[in-house]
Order: C-alpha cells, then sequence, then structure tokens
C-alpha cells in the first residue's frame, strides 16, 4: 500500500483558474547528489515547469531546484508532456501555429526540449522535419480541460492534448482536439501517419446496449460528440490502444489502424483511460454514471413538480404555443414576482458514480475465440475466426447446441458446420422436442450420406466435411443431364434421379469399403431405421395432430433405439393391441417369424377377443388349407445401403434381436418360423389355451382363443374345445370342486365326470331335473361324439 510523503503546495491561483492545475508529473533520476533521491518535474497548463528535489529515505523532504516556461513557444500554454529517458527529451504539446517555415510537428503543437544538467535547463531541438506552407490562423482561445477542442471541429484551435510513447521509444502517437490521431517518428519528429477522425475505422460506432436504456438512448440525439479519441497507449511496437469518448476500446495497428481484436471493439463507459501494457496486459478506468430512482409524488415536496419530462424524448417536441405561454409565465414573474407565475421548481436526483479499475489480458486468439464463444458474443467470435483463419464450427456448435431444433436452426447453424462427424453425431444422438423437427434433422443427415458422399469419401475428396448432393463433382456423371430441374415434371424428375442414382452404384465397389466409408454406410443405416421407427410412432399415435401433441422425445429415444422384438414383446405385455399391431404392418420382416412366440406374452387375464385381429387364420388354397398371410406395407423403398452386397461388408454378422425371446421361454423356440404351418397355428393355439387355463384359471379366455380359432378354420381344436366347456360348466355352472383343472378333467374317465356332475346336484328334485336337461345331456353328447352316436337316442 502506498503512504503519503509530503504535500507540495500549488503555486499561487484563484478560484475557478484551471491554467495552474497540472498538465504533466515527470520524473527524472538524480545522481548529482545521493542527498536526493530523486527529480520531480511539474508542469501546468499555463506552460509552466518547476522542478523539485525529492527524498523518500529517513529524511522525507523536497526541495524547488529551478523554474522554467514554456510560454515563448506556447503563447496559449500547454496541454501535455512527456519525457523520453533514451534521448533525454522532453516531448510538449501544445495548440497549433500557422507561422511560415515551421516544420510539421511544430505546426501541429509539438516540440522536443533536451534537459540539461544546468541552466537554462531545457533546450528546444531543431530539426529540419516536414516543412508546411502557411495557413491562415485560426481564431479563438484555448478553452483549458474543455471538450470543445475535440467535438467541434473546425470552431476551435486545434491542437494536441494526449501523447504516448511506444515500447521501443522509436514511435510517439498523439491526439489533436480535432480527433485526428498522428504518429510521429522519434527524435525527428517526422510523422509516420496521420488520420482524421472521419477517417479512423469504427469512429462512429455506438454501444448497442444503449438503445436498451432510456437515459443512455437520449446519448445518441448528441452522438457526434462521441467520436472523437479521448486516450490513447501502446500494446506493441506496431499497435495502440484507442480509447473513444464513445467507450469504444480497440487494439489497432499503426500501419493501417485496422482491429486487431475483430470487426467489433470492446465496450466500456463513455471516456475511459488505458494504461501502457505490462505483463501482456493494460489497465482501464472508467467510470459508470446512475441516476438514483425518481421519488414518488407523494414524496415530493410543496412547491417541487416532477421532472418526468426530462427522462422523455418530448422535450423536442414542444409546441410553439406551449413555449409561448411559458415565455410569458417567465416575463410575469420577473415583473411581478408572484408565486403564481413562478417556474416549477424540479428535485434534485442523486448522481451514483462508480468506479472501475477494469483489466485487460494478453490472449492468444485461439483463447479470446473461445471466451468469446462461452460469452456468447457469437458475431464477435466469427470475426475473429476469419481474421485469424479459425474454426467456425466451434461458434456454430455452440449455437446449435443451445438453441431448439428446427427448420431454421438447421439452416442457421447446423447447415454452416462442417465436419461431417459431429453433424452426423448430432444427426443420431439429438432428439428434438416436436415430430416435424426431428424428421427434419433425420432427414437432413440422410442428405450427406448418400452416394456422392460415399463416393468423395473413397477419393479423398471430401476432406472430413458435410456435404449435401451436388456439392462435390463426381467424375464421368454429368450433372446438367441427370440432375432435374425444380421445374420438370415429377415423373421425369423422379426417372432422371432413379437414373443418376444407378449411375453412381456403378462406380461404388462394396467389396473395397474403407473403414471412413463403412461407417457412412452404417450412419445412413441407422438414420433411416430412426425415420422408419418415428413413422411407426406416429402410426402409433394416431391422426398428426394428435401426434404432435402426444409426441414424447424421451419415449421415442428410448423406442427408436430399442430392439424391436423387445418393443413388440412389451407392447404385447401391456395388452397394446393396436401398437402391435402397427409393428407387425410395418416391421414384418423383423417381427412375423415371432409372430406366435409375440402373441404368447398377452397377459393370460386379457380376453382372447381384444387382440383377435392379431391371432393367425386360415383359408382354403384349392383342398388344402394355409395360413393366410400378415399384410405388410412398408414406409419406404428400399434403399442402397440395405442392400445385401452393402449389408455383407457392412454389417456382415448381425445379432439375432430375438434371442432374448426364447432364451426366457425356450419352449416358445418351435413356433419360430418365416412361413406359418397349420399344424404349428393348431398346435400353438391349444398349448396357449391349456397355459391360460393352468396360470390364469381363467377357463372363459382359453374357451374364447379356442372358439376364435375355429372360427378362424384351424382344425383340430373341437376335442379341447369340449374339455373346456364341459370344465366351465362343472366350475362355473354346476359349482362343483372349483379347484378342479383341465389337466385333471383331461384324465378322466366319461363316467367320473358324470359322477362329478350327479354329486353335485343335491337332493333338491328341481335342481336335479334341472341339471339334468341342460347339462347332463350335453354331457353326454360330448363323451359319445368321438364314437359317432347321437344324443337324440338317448333323448328318444
Amino acid at each position: 500500500m502506498g503512504s503519503e510523503l509530503f504535500v507540495i503546495s500549488p503555486a499561487s491561483s484563484f478560484i475557478g483558474d484551471l491554467s495552474y492545475a497540472i498538465a504533466g508529473l515527470i520524473f527524472l533520476e538524480y545522481k548529482a547528489s545521493a542527498q536526493w533521491s530523486a527529480e520531480l518535474l511539474v508542469i501546468n497548463y499555463r506552460g509552466e515547469l518547476r522542478s523539485y528535489l525529492v527524498s523518500v529515505g529517513t529524511n522525507q523532504s523536497y526541495q524547488e531546484s529551478h523554474c522554467f516556461s514554456f510560454s515563448s513557444h506556447y503563447p496559449h500554454g500547454i496541454n501535455t508532456a512527456i519525457y523520453h529517458p533514451g534521448h533525454r527529451l522532453l516531448l510538449v504539446g501544445g495548440c497549433e501555429t500557422a507561422e511560415v517555415g515551421m516544420s510539421k510537428a511544430s505546426s501541429c503543437g509539438l516540440s522536443a526540449w533536451r534537459v540539461l544538467s544546468g541552466s537554462p535547463y531545457y533546450k528546444q531541438v531543431t530539426n529540419g522535419g516536414d516543412g508546411v506552407t502557411a495557413v491562415p490562423k485560426t481564431l479563438g482561445l484555448l478553452r483549458m480541460l474543455s471538450v470543445k477542442f475535440y467535438s467541434r471541429q473546425g470552431q476551435e484551435q486545434d491542437g494536441i492534448f494526449k501523447m504516448s510513447l511506444s515500447p521501443d521509444g522509436m514511435l510517439l502517437a498523439a491526439i489533436h482536439f480535432s480527433g485526428k490521431l498522428s504518429i510521429w517518428a522519434i527524435p525527428s519528429l517526422k510523422q509516420q501517419g496521420e488520420w482524421g477522425q472521419n477517417e479512423q475505422p469504427g469512429y462512429d460506432d455506438l454501444n448497442p446496449d444503449w438503445r436498451l436504456s432510456t437515459e443512455k438512448r437520449k446519448k445518441i440525439k448528441d452522438k457526434e460528440s462521441f467520436y472523437p479519441l479521448i486516450d490513447v497507449n501502446w500494446w506493441a511496437d506496431s499497435a495502440v490502444t484507442l480509447a473513444r469518448c464513445s467507450g469504444a476500446l480497440t487494439v489497432s495497428s499503426v500501419k493501417t489502424l485496422k482491429n486487431l481484436l475483430g470487426k467489433s471493439c470492446e465496450w466500456f463507459e463513455p471516456s475511459p483511460q488505458v494504461t501502457a501494457t505490462h505483463d501482456g496486459g493494460f489497465l482501464s478506468l472508467e467510470c459508470e454514471i446512475k441516476l438514483a430512482p425518481k421519488r414518488s409524488r407523494l414524496e415530493t415536496r410543496a412547491g417541487e413538480e416532477d421532472e418526468g419530462e426530462e427522462d422523455s424524448d418530448s422535450d423536442y417536441e414542444i409546441s410553439a404555443k406551449a413555449r409561448y405561454f411559458g415565455y410569458i409565465k417567465q416575463g410575469l414573474y420577473l415583473v411581478t414576482e408572484m408565486e403564481r407565475f413562478a417556474p416549477p421548481r424540479k428535485r434534485p436526483r442523486t448522481i451514483t458514480k462508480n468506479y472501475r479499475l477494469v483489466s485487460l489480458r494478453s490472449t492468444t486468439p485461439e483463447e479470446l475465440y473461445q471466451r468469446k464463444i462461452e460469452s456468447e458474443e457469437y458475431e464477435e467470435a466469427l470475426s475473429l475466426a476469419h481474421t485469424y483463419g479459425l474454426d467456425t464450427d466451434l461458434v456454430y456448435q455452440r449455437q446449435w447446441r443451445k438453441s431448439a431444433v428446427n427448420v431454421a436452426s438447421i439452416q442457421n447453424y447446423l447447415s454452416k458446420i462442417k465436419k461431417r462427424s459431429w453433424v452426423l453425431h448430432e444427426c443420431l444422438e439429438r432428439v428434438p422436442e416436436n415430430v416435424d423437427a426431428a424428421k427434419e434433422l433425420l432427414q437432413y443427415g440422410l442428405k450427406g450420406t448418400d452416394l456422392e458422399a460415399l463416393l468423395a469419401i473413397g477419393k479423398g475428396a471430401d476432406d472430413g466435411r458435410f456435404t449435401l448432393p451436388g456439392e462435390i463433382d463426381i467424375d464421368s456423371i454429368s450433372y446438367e443431364e441427370l440432375s432435374p430441374p425444380d421445374e420438370e415434371p415429377a415423373k421425369n424428375k423422379k426417372e432422371k434421379e432413379l437414373k443418376k442414382r444407378q449411375e453412381l452404384l456403378k462406380l461404388v465397389n462394396f467389396s473395397k469399403l474403407t473403414l471412413e466409408q463403412k461407417e457412412l454406410c452404417r450412419c445412413r443405416r441407422k438414420l433411416l431405421t430412426y425415420l422408419d421407427r418415428l413413422a411407426t410412432y406416429e402410426e402409433i399415435l394416431g391422426v398428426p395432430h394428435a401426434s404432435e401433441q402426444r409426441y414424447d422425445a424421451e419415449f421415442f429415444k428410448k423406442f427408436r433405439n430399442q430392439n424391436i422384438v423387445l418393443s413388440a414383446r412389451t407392447y404385447a405385455q401391456e395388452s397394446n393391441v393396436q401398437a402391435l399391431e402397427i409393428l407387425f404392418t410395418y416391421h414384418g420382416s423383423d417381427l412375423l417369424p415371432h409372430r406366435l412366440a409375440i402373441l404368447s406374452n398377452f397377459p393370460e387375464t386379457t380376453s382372447p377377443h381384444e387382440y383377435s385381429v392379431l391371432l393367425p387364420e386360415a383359408c382354403f388354397n384349392g383342398d388344402s388349407l394355409m395360413i393366410i398371410p400378415w399384410h405388410e406395407h412398408k414406409h419406404r423403398a428400399k434403399d442402397w445401403c440395405e442392400e445385401l452386397a452393402c449389408r455383407m461388408v457392412v454389417e456382415p454378422n448381425l445379432q439375432d434381436e430375438s434371442e432374448f425371446l426364447y432364451a426366457a421361454q425356450p419352449e416358445l423356440l418351435r413356433f419360430r418360423m418365416t412361413q406359418l404351418t397349420v399344424e404349428k397355428v393348431m398346435d400353438w393355439y391349444q398349448t396357449r389355451a391349456e397355459e391360460i387355463e393352468h396360470y390364469a384359471r381363467q377357463v372363459d379366455c382359453a374357451l374364447s382363443l379356442i372358439r376364435l380359432g375355429m372360427e378362424r378354420n384351424i382344425p383340430g381344436l373341437l376335442v379341447l374345445c369340449d374339455n373346456l366347456v364341459t370344465l366351465e360348466t362343472l366350475v362355473y355352472e354346476a359349482r362343483c370342486d372349483v379347484t378342479l383343472t383341465l389337466k385333471e378333467l383331461q384324465q378322466m374317465k366319461d363316467i367320473e365326470k358324470l359322477r362329478l356332475l350327479m354329486n353335485s346336484v343335491g337332493f333338491i328334485l328341481t335342481s336335479f331335473l334341472n341339471i339334468l336337461k341342460h347339462f347332463l345331456c350335453t354331457l353326454i353328447h360330448m363323451c359319445l361324439k368321438p364314437k359317432m352316436k347321437c344324443s337324440t337316442d338317448l333323448r328318444s
């Protein structure tokens, strides 16, 4: 922490006279005596220099050494002064002059003075420099510390008010009141460059955040006052740090003034001050001014009026009539001094000033680029990328990840990403929140995996870029002939596209695909699978408007990656007949060989009538019975990557997706077949009915399944049907032993079945006659049926 050593009292002056204010403080090395640590030069705006010898040791004191005045050279005073230790030069800046024969530097108000060890202590350095011609001397006096010097060009005398030496001491940067920036060689003071305010890149840029603030929006009306430079310092020997009244800060080349930070500048509060570069960075001092919130009208004291008009743009739109009556009231008040004519007193408002010292560090373009992306300054990041040749994919990747997936985001962000592997990864892994976006994303990925991309990869012509059809020229293919124009009829267009595909397929040798080409084919197959699953999911959800409302991104993410056989089994276990019917229809090649095994997973308590549409059915083909094939549909035509030639190379060993189904229920393996036979279907009906009765004791469900099979022309089910009818009669109607099972009934002799039925009647005659009429005759009829006897003989 610093501490006060002593105070040097100012020279005599009166209140309000700013000419005695300090324009420069310079420490010089002092070696003449060990008593003093350094020499301090204090220069005020009047052009008066005072030298003090200061001691910072045990004897903290100071002593005036000498005085000097620059008034003979600067009659209007000076504005700034700096010291060059290498050449022992004191560089002074003041108002311009138009005397004939003067050098360019002197005419601009710049002079160099050699520091001497003795009287007169300072001597002006004369050199040829750049000669200038005489110009009319402008009128007006130097107004110290007034913004008018650099806000009203052409109305005030120009001059230099800020200077800064380059790190190597070879160049001097100077800011003029007119807003001009000049670069001078040291020690010759030859001008190396000059840019008027209007010639400086981005001089008229204003902080875009100002438009969002009512208070700051008023500044835009006087925007010319924010254009000039307010401070300058050096970033490197070939770059300067420029600060403007608007708060814009740039690091610019001394040769072109091109902003090295990119297209846009860094924004600070108005009129920041900057330091020289130190340890790869510099400091900037800014001041944020805030007006305290206005008091409510209840807090307003008598005689005070709201100053809301000050925060409104209506000040500039007051009618002439209102101004006229305002002038009359002011005149009446001056004459009469009556309070009724007194102008309203405006309430004072509190102003809060926050001073901030901001550190700006040197960094590599890559580090700055990454920070711009992380802070979501995408335009500036892209500007940096174009300037330094960085990968723009990083910007678009961040924007893509932070935006919802839709047609606009695909066109604005994803389509601008060049890396194919990244784009395909997003198309495969990201699941949008609505059906249309999901479909659009998958279709976009599909476009980049077509035959053109496959051939380009094989020739090494793609450089890993994501390319769309038509973006890469393939030798021996005439795209002018094969690419149909947009206005061509759909039929002709389709024919040309088919011809183009056939020509491209002839160029592909699937047996010699590279690893990258194989990966592209795998991605394409996966994209097609996802599109098929999405179309299936839409069918399951129902009509289009319902699918949009009921679409669940999380469920679809699971469904599209799930084993299709597992999905079918799950729907069967959930008794979701409609969904399973859709799966059989659109994914028949994967599911129909396991149709009977999947149907066996319906809960035994579910009535077979609910899933009767899924049950196999037989019909006569001439004299023989055959199982009616399931009527399948396809979402699309077969793609080239799904052909056998491609599949055998890309995925030669496909995993059996149904393996889990038979691992848990090996007894179902005998029902696995591509083409169902009548014998296997009959076996399945019998087995499944027995399972339903055994596991759930649902005789009615088992009987319903057998009757549905008989209705579907499945033979060999009559005996089991009779047994189930008998069991249903004994259990539900006769109310005999409720623990009786089908297996036990099948093992009984006919006489045992009759005895069991008779024992359940009891001793009531009416009940006996009722049972005899309705059940006993039926039982005898079923017992005699295999022996080709008729129960009518018994009735007679």
